[in-house]
C-alpha cells in the first residue's frame, strides 16, 4: 500500500527539500538493523518482502526503489500501487531523491498519474497503457514549455486523453478531443507569467484533467491540494503569485511570546510571533486601537533555521521603550554608537528615519565635544557622526579629531556623499583629522531610482563621492534603502557595482525599508520587504555570485535584526570566507559578541594604510598564505544588512539584544527605540 502523503487534502511536500546521503531515504532518521527478517512494505512501491532493515519512523524501501531512476521509479510505483489521489501520487513519485525537482520526467509522469489513479479508482486501465503513457511522455524533449510552445505537463495530459479515447490521426472525434483537453490544460499553465516550475505545472495539470474528465467523461479523478517546501531550491520561484504558495490559513502555531507597542498610542502590549504556513507575523491587540498583524518573514528560508533558539524568556514586566536607557534587562553592550551632530540636511527624502526638520538648531562642537568624552572608551568605541547630513558642518574635520584624539578607535560618517562628491578639500581634511570610513547612502545604479526616493538624479554625484575618498585612502561601505518596487529588483546590480569598485568600495550594507520617522504612509505587510526576501534576491540576482548560505545571522544582535558575510574580491572574483552552520546557535547574548563584532566590521570597512605589499595585492595566488592574508585586508568585502524594527513590527526580545546605540542626553538607547514613532489611524 502506497504511504500517503496528505493530510486533510493538503500535501506538504517537505520531502522534496531533503536529499539524504546518508541514513534513512525517506526522512533521514537512523536505519535500525535486525538479525532476522521480517516482512515491510515499500514506502515508494508499496510492495511487500522480508527485510532486516528499516528506520526509526518505520519507513522501509526496497532494493529495486533504492536504485532505480527517475523513469523506472514511476513505472514501479504506478504498477504496482493503490493510491487513488493523483497528487498524492505525483508528489510520492517526486519524494524520491532520484527524482529531480525540473525536468522531463515530469512528461512521463503526469500521464502515468493520471491513468494509476483511474486505475486504483476502479477504471478499467491496464497496466500495458500506463506504459505506454509512460514512453509517449518520453518523446517530449525537455523545455518543451519554451521551445516548442508547449509545456510538457500540458501535452502529457493530452496523452493520458489519448490513451483513454483511444484516439489515432484518423479519429477526427477523439483527435479533437484529445487536442481540445491539451489546449485547455495549456491555457491554466500559461495564464501564470513565470519562469519554468514542473511541480507547479504538473499540479495545474492535474486540477485541469480532473475538472475536464468529470465534464466530458464522467469520470472522478481525486487531486488533492499542494503546500510548497521546494522553493527554497527553486531560484525562479514565483512564490506568492503561485497558487501552492500558502498565503493564509486558518490554523497557525505560536512560536513566542514576546512584548510590543500600539503602534496608534504607543501602548506597551504583549505579542506573539506566529506561524502561519511558512509564514512568520508578529500579532498583538490593542483594547482601543484594534489588533495590527505584521509579517516579519516570508518563508523564502526555515525560520526556525535561521533564529535557532536564540530567544530569551520574555520578561514579565518589561521597561521598554520607556525606560531604554540601558537597564538592567539590556543583554547586549555597545557595538556601534551614533552621535547625532546636525538637524540640517540637503536632501528632502521621501523614507528618513531620523525625519529631520532642516533647523539651523544643533548642538555647538563644545557641546558634541562633551557628549564625546563621556561616550568614547579609550581603544574601543566606534562612534558614528549622524544626522540629518553631517557634512553640513564646516567644523566636521575638527569633530573627528576631538573624536580621536579622546580615544575613539574607529569615526564612521553617515553621509548622502553629496558634499563628498563637490569638495576634495573637505575630503582631505576628513582623512587628516582621522576619518576611518563612509557609510555612504547608495539607493541603486539608475537615477530613477533616486529620483523616487531622493527627489533628484544622484547617481554621478555617489560614484564621483566614492572616487574623492579613494584618493585619500577613506573606504566607502554603500547602504542602501530597499522600497518594494522601487529599487528591490536592482539589488543584483547593486552589489555588482560594488564589486567592480572594490577595494574603494568596501561592502554594501542593504537596509530594508523601515516605517517610522518620515515615510509616505502607514504600511501594509506587502509593502515589507524581509529579512529573508532580501537573502533570496541576492543570492537569485547575482545568480549565485553570493549564496544564501554565505549570509549569517547577525552575531551582534538577535537573528531577525540582520545578517553579515564576509568576502575577498580576487579580480572581479568573489570568494565567500563564511558557510553558514545551521546548528550553530547565535552568540547574540554575550556581551562579548559586540567587541568580536565592531572589530571585525571596522578592519573590513576601514582600508589599509597604503604600503609597498598592500600596492603589489592586485594579483597573486590565493593559495599562498601571505598573499591571501594581505588580500583579505585589501580586498576584504562584506555584505551586511539592518532590518530596523517600527511600531508595527517591533518586538522588545530583539530590542534587548540591540548593540547599535544611539547617545542622547547622557544616555545609550538602543537605536528602534531611539527613533520609535506612532502612526497616525
Amino acid at each position: 500500500m502506497l504511504l500517503s502523503l496528505v493530510n486533510k487534502d493538503v500535501i506538504d511536500d517537505k520531502h522534496i527539500e531533503l536529499s539524504y546521503k546518508s541514513g534513512c531515504m525517506v526522512c533521514g532518521a537512523e536505519l535500525i538493523y535486525n538479525k532476522t527478517e521480517i516482512n515491510k512494505t515499500c514506502y515508494y512501491c508499496g510492495e511487500t518482502r522480508p527485510s532486516n532493515s528499516y528506520c526509526v519512523n518505520n519507513h522501509f524501501v526496497c532494493d529495486k526503489c533504492h536504485e532505480a531512476n527517475p523513469i523506472e521509479n514511476i513505472k514501479r510505483i504506478c504498477i504496482s500501487c493503490s493510491e487513488t489521489d493523483a497528487a498524492v501520487l505525483m508528489q510520492t513519485i517526486r519524494s524520491h531523491k532520484a527524482f529531480p525537482i525540473h525536468g522531463p520526467e515530469h512528461h512521463s509522469l503526469v500521464p502515468a498519474v493520471i491513468l494509476t489513479s483511474l486505475r486504483n479508482s476502479g477504471y478499467a486501465i491496464t497496466e500495458e497503457q500506463i506504459l505506454v503513457a509512460i514512453r509517449r511522455g518520453q518523446t517530449i524533449s525537455g523545455g518543451a514549455c519554451a521551445y516548442l510552445g508547449a509545456c510538457g505537463a500540458a501535452i502529457g495530459a493530452g496523452i493520458a486523453f489519448s490513451i483513454l479515447l483511444d484516439a489515432n490521426p484518423y479519429d477526427g472525434k477523439m483527435r479533437q478531443i484529445a487536442q481540445q483537453a491539451t489546449a485547455s490544460v495549456l491555457s491554466d499553465i500559461a495564464s501564470y507569467c513565470a519562469p519554468r516550475c514542473c511541480q507547479r505545472d504538473a499540479w495545474i495539470a492535474l486540477k485541469a484533467v480532473s475538472k475536464l474528465l468529470k465534464k466530458d467523461m464522467d469520470l472522478i479523478l481525486p487531486v488533492g491540494e499542494i503546500v510548497c517546501q521546494q522553493y527554497r531550491f527553486n531560484k525562479e520561484c514565483i512564490h506568492e503569485e503561485c497558487p501552492l504558495w500558502v498565503t493564509s490559513m486558518d490554523n497557525y502555531i505560536i512560536l513566542y511570546k514576546t512584548w510590543s507597542v500600539c503602534p496608534i498610542c504607543m501602548k506597551r502590549l504583549p505579542a506573539e510571533r506566529v506561524h502561519r504556513g511558512e509564514q512568520v507575523y508578529l500579532q498583538k491587540t490593542c483594547k482601543e486601537h484594534g489588533s495590527f498583524e505584521s509579517i516579519i518573514w516570508r518563508g523564502y528560508s526555515s525560520f526556525n533555521e535561521w533564529v535557532n533558539n536564540s530567544d530569551q524568556p520574555a520578561l514579565e514586566s518589561p521597561n521598554c521603550p520607556d525606560g531604554c536607557g540601558l537597564c538592567s534587562d539590556h543583554l547586549q553592550k555597545t557595538c556601534c554608537v551614533i552621535l547625532n551632530i546636525t538637524n540640517k540636511c540637503n536632501l528632502n527624502c521621501h523614507f528618513c528615519f531620523a525625519d529631520c526638520d532642516n533647523s539651523n538648531d544643533e548642538p555647538t562642537f563644545e557641546e558634541i565635544q562633551e557628549s564625546l568624552s563621556k561616550l568614547i572608551v579609550k581603544g574601543k568605541t566606534l562612534v558614528q557622526l549622524s544626522g540629518g547630513e553631517p557634512t553640513m558642518r564646516n567644523d566636521l574635520p575638527e569633530i573627528i579629531k576631538a573624536a580621536k584624539d579622546l580615544g575613539a578607535k574607529y569615526v564612521q560618517l553617515n553621509s548622502n556623499g553629496i558634499r563628498l562628491s563637490e569638495d576634495k578639500e573637505y575630503v582631505r581634511k576628513l582623512a587628516e583629522a582621522g576619518l576611518s570610513f563612509v557609510f555612504m547612502q547608495f539607493d541603486g545604479t539608475d537615477d530613477a531610482i533616486y529620483k523616487s526616493l531622493r527627489g533628484k538624479p544622484l547617481l554621478k554625484v555617489k560614484q564621483k563621492a566614492i572616487e574623492n575618498c579613494a584618493e585619500h585612502n577613506i573606504g566607502v561601505t554603500l547602504v542602501p534603502t530597499l522600497v518594494r518596487g522601487v529599487n528591490t529588483h536592482n539589488i543584483g546590480d547593486i552589489l555588482r557595482f560594488a564589486i567592480s569598485e572594490a577595494p574603494k568600495v568596501r561592502g554594501v550594507h542593504f537596509q530594508p525599508a523601515t516605517f517610522l520617522g518620515r515615510v509616505p504612509e502607514k504600511p501594509t505587510n506587502d509593502e515589507r520587504f524581509t529579512l529573508d526576501e532580501l537573502i533570496f534576491e541576492i543570492q537569485k540576482q547575482t545568480n549565485g555570485i553570493i549564496k544564501s548560505e554565505n549570509l549569517l545571522p547577525s552575531a551582534c544582535d538577535h537573528p531577525l535584526c540582520g545578517f553579515h558575510g564576509d568576502f575577498i574580491v580576487d579580480q572581479n572574483k568573489v570568494i565567500s570566507l563564511l558557510k553558514r552552520d545551521k546548528t550553530e546557535k547565535s552568540c547574540c547574548c554575550s556581551p562579548v559578541a559586540a567587541d568580536k563584532n565592531r572589530e571585525f566590521v571596522a578592519r573590513r570597512w576601514q582600508r589599509p594604510p597604503v604600503t609597498n605589499t598592500s600596492m603589489d595585492s592586485s594579483s597573486g595566488n590565493l593559495d599562498d598564505m601571505e598573499f591571501f592574508l594581505n588580500r583579505v585586508k585589501t580586498h576584504g568585502f562584506t555584505v551586511t544588512s539592518m532590518a530596523f524594527q517600527d511600531a508595527g513590527n517591533i518586538d522588545f526580545s530583539r530590542l534587548r539584544n540591540c548593540s547599535l546605540h544611539v547617545y542622547d542626553k547622557g544616555k545609550f538607547v538602543p537605536f528602534c527605540s531611539y527613533y520609535l514613532s506612532g502612526w497616525k489611524q
